[in-house]
């Protein structure tokens, strides 16, 4: 079983808490990771503030994360391109896809982001829950505010890099001002179905269907409050609710993973040494084998071939 995570948050927790890439106390690591088939994985760099806090931040967690690089380049590799990823399949070694969560850091200068290219980033997501300077986030929806001007260039920079970009977190209005103008596949990399649990974070049918439209990918999210509504009780069966659900919707070609591992309390697996149990329990709810592993990861790594130039 081979695993594609387009989310998680153990850049940042590693820089705060200076422990290792490769082995921690947190709910992902190299060790366990690769025990558990992950071959690639999207990590983020989350610094909200304002722009120059921000941009320090995200500039210490990618040292941080250079530094891990070097002394685990035996275990995981960074991952800039499609390429990368083929050069590398030989069941040893993680690739890392760097995201930023949240464009604080470029402040108003888009051009940062070719700076940042130049840096391996490969991924971004416009805003965290709250409005930035690129857009408003999903808390500020009833504001009714989308991309801004800056958001725009941002959009179109992206795009001419070869940068996913990452429709979570991101305000209704905004998530379809993006959609309008891309020409490539965006990803949700971590959100469920609003349908099942009334969530500001998780999709609408009408933005599931539209990302599906556009050929993205959703990676549904083991964050217990996006499965069901807080107090009311979650397991691995709820989350598979979710998988069942957007399949059905929009088909399984555009369903993958996002554990936003490290980025929340009790995630529903406890930690990336977990996975195993996800494939059983997708077999049981009458998933092919076939369909278990593009769920798994061939639909992530489709997303990526078309993205990553």
């Amino acid at each position: 079983m081979e695993i594609v995570d387009c989310h998680c948050d153990v850049l940042s927790k590693i820089w705060e808490n200076n422990e290792s890439l490769y082995s921690n106390r947190g709910q992902f690591d190299i060790k366990r990771a690769r025990q558990s088939g992950v071959i690639v994985q999207f990590c983020s760099l989350f610094a909200p503030g304002t722009a120059d806090s921000s941009l320090r931040a995200v500039l210490n967690q990618m040292d941080k994360f250079y530094v891990e690089l070097n002394l685990h380049s035996d275990s995981v590799y960074l991952l800039s391109s499609f390429g990368d990823f083929m050069a590398h399949r030989d069941g040893q070694h993680i690739g890392i896809i760097l995201h930023l969560e949240g464009g604080e850091a470029l402040g108003q200068d888009p051009g940062l982001l070719r700076v940042f290219y130049r840096l391996g980033l490969r991924s971004i997501g416009l805003t965290w829950n709250h409005r930035n300077l690129l857009a408003d986030g999903v808390l500020d929806d009833a504001s009714g505010g989308g991309l801004s001007r800056v958001g725009r260039e941002v959009v179109r920079l992206a795009e001419e890099l070869g940068i996913v970009i990452d429709l979570a977190h991101i305000s209704s209005r905004a998530y379809f001002n993006v959609l309008e103008m891309v020409s490539r596949p965006v990803i949700v990399s971590h959100a469920n179905a609003r349908r099942l649990c009334d969530h500001p974070r998780n999709l609408t049918d009408e933005q599931l269907i539209s990302l599906a439209q556009h050929g993205g990918i959703v990676g549904c999210t083991l964050v217990p409050d996006f499965i069901k509504p807080a107090g009311t009780g979650h397991d691995l069966n709820d989350f598979v609710d979710h998988i069942v659900y957007i399949s059905e919707l929009i088909g399984v070609d555009h369903v993958g993973l996002g554990s936003d591992f490290d980025g929340v309390d009790e995630p529903v697996l406890k930690d990336v040494g977990e996975w195993g149990k996800l494939q059983a329990a997708l077999e049981g709810r009458g998933f092919s084998a076939a369909e278990v592993e593009k769920i798994l990861q061939s639909n992530a790594l489709g997303f990526i071939e078309q993205v990553l130039l």
